[in-house]
């Protein structure tokens, strides 16, 4: 017999974080050890060694299944969070900094308007108003199926679409503006209501319209969120992950995207038309699938070796949307590991935000190590310093997210963002805004300042609404989050 010493699987020892909003612990975890390949003298494998490489073929394709469902299951976790408080067709209102607490990578600036529907039940009509409106709607895959609003196909002018399921066909007779074939049952859309206040504000929302078609869309729904939220938007760990994933496949069409993610999982207790009642080595693997891939998915998205652009090529501010395609399909391959990392810490993408319209929009670019290379970690103190004339034709912000739920930061401060319409800002003589992220704020900077958690990561986004031709031909630059102590 001969026996030849092969890596087949990953031992890896990982320093993740526990998700959480408790204090997170530096753990350890090994998930394998190596495998050791043996053959009998007649070159077939040593039975001995047949369930050990079983298992390992399961996990490996579990790791690959996980990376393509990340978008499916964080669709989920809002979906799950949404029917909580409202029922398929409602409006929930997301107003300010509490209600948006459980959203990956919320803007605390503009409200949400928000709705999830369930296409298996009826197709739906949208009724969109007339004026200053942002919106999109997007599938389990986050596919955006269609804009709504100033970047959608009504063009700001308002309008009625008629939203199809995968499995419906085209109705004979309809009165609709616009068509929407959606390529899943479970959908998402919402908009965002861009400069309007008090009764312009609430007019505009109030015409706003969700319904089947085989109801008259006479009694709307409008509900605000609560400002005690019993949910996170961050992908669950454990077996949760897998749980939610299931959930989803079941009541949705076998197609390529979910084809793929059902073929990777055979063997460890997913399969369409099937209750998911895992035995031990299934849960067992799907555990560890989940832990690896969850590191896979960190590195993808925060590392500064990750395939993702900077905008700047000295600086360390990424892109947070590296897809060529929101459709995921680059003529050679599946853009998942960008959907994946995208979707990882954030939620949601639309056409409109691949546009570059100048002075009209926004950008968004990511942080997440400082000058040196090193994370960005709350027991230190950064200065993030904003050059004069920055080039945003409404405003431009800095907030600061979780490392480990990718959401707002939770802190003593209650605040997770500074922006150039905040009352008070401290500007420096030469027009530059200091702005400082720490456990305590420097002395006469305390307007300028979001406070760390010391005992956790983070990471920061800048956003310019309104993203001026400085910004596109990068005359103007941010310089990197630097530490000062």
């Amino acid at each position: 017999m001969k026996t030849i010493q092969f890596s087949v699987s990953i031992c890896i020892t990982l320093f993740l974080m526990a998700c959480s909003n408790s204090k997170t612990e530096t753990h350890e975890t090994q998930l394998s050890e190596k495998l050791a390949l043996k053959y009998e003298s007649n070159g077939y494998l040593d039975q001995g060694i047949i369930s050990d490489i079983r298992k390992e073929q399961l996990r490996i394709k579990a790791v690959s299944a996980y990376e393509y469902a990340l978008p499916i299951v964080g669709v989920e976790q809002w979906h799950k969070g949404f029917l909580k408080e409202a029922k398929h067709g409602d409006w929930l209102i997301y107003k300010g900094r509490l209600s948006k607490l459980p959203i990956i990578t919320a803007n605390t600036t503009t409200p949400y308007v928000v709705s999830l529907v369930d296409l298996a039940e009826s197709n739906y009509y949208i009724e969109i108003p007339g004026g200053p409106i942002g919106g999109l709607v997007i599938d389990i895959y986050q596919t955006p199926l269609s804009d709504l609003g100033v970047v959608g196909p009504d063009k700001g002018k308002g309008g009625k679409y008629l939203l199809i399921g995968p499995n419906s066909d085209m109705p004979s007779e309809h009165d609709a503006d616009y068509i929407i074939k959606s390529t899943s049952n479970l959908v998402f859309l919402g908009t965002r209501i861009i400069g309007l206040e008090g009764e312009a504000y609430e007019k505009t929302l109030n015409m706003h319209k969700l319904y089947k078609t085989t109801e008259s869309g006479d009694n709307q729904n409008f509900i605000e969120a609560s400002k005690d939220p019993t949910w996170m938007g961050n992908q669950p760990h454990g077996l949760e992950y897998w749980e939610d994933l299931n959930r989803v496949l079941q009541n949705e069409p076998v197609v390529d995207r979910n084809r793929f993610i059902l073929t990777q999982l055979r063997g460890t207790g997913i399969e369409k038309g099937s209750k998911f009642s895992p035995n031990q080595l299934q849960m067992d693997v799907l555990f560890e699938a989940e832990e690896l891939g969850n590191a896979i998915a960190m590195v993808n998205t925060f590392s500064r070796e990750s395939y993702k652009e900077k905008h700047w090529p000295d600086r360390n501010w990424l892109y947070i949307l590296n897809m060529e395609h929101l459709d995921h399909l680059h003529p050679n391959y599946y853009e998942v590991q960008e959907i994946a990392s995208y979707s990882y810490e954030a939620i949601t993408t639309s056409r409109g935000m691949v546009l570059n319209n100048v002075g009209s929009g926004s950008k968004y670019l990511g942080s997440y190590i400082d000058k040196e290379g090193n994370w960005l970690d709350g027991k230190n103190t950064y200065e993030i310093v904003v050059p004069k004339d920055a080039p945003a034709n409404q405003f431009w912000s800095i907030t600061v997210y979780d490392n480990d739920t990718r959401c707002i930061i939770q802190n003593e401060q209650a605040l997770s963002d500074i922006s150039s319409v905040m009352n008070e800002l401290k500007v420096e003589d030469d027009g530059s805004v200091k702005v400082y992220v720490g456990p305590s704020a420097p002395n006469g900077y305390e307007n300028n300042w979001v406070q760390s958690n010391p005992e956790k990561g983070f990471f920061v986004y800048l956003r310019l609404y309104g993203p001026l031709e400085a910004y596109y031909n990068k005359s103007w630059k941010m310089p990197d989050v630097e530490k000062i102590k």
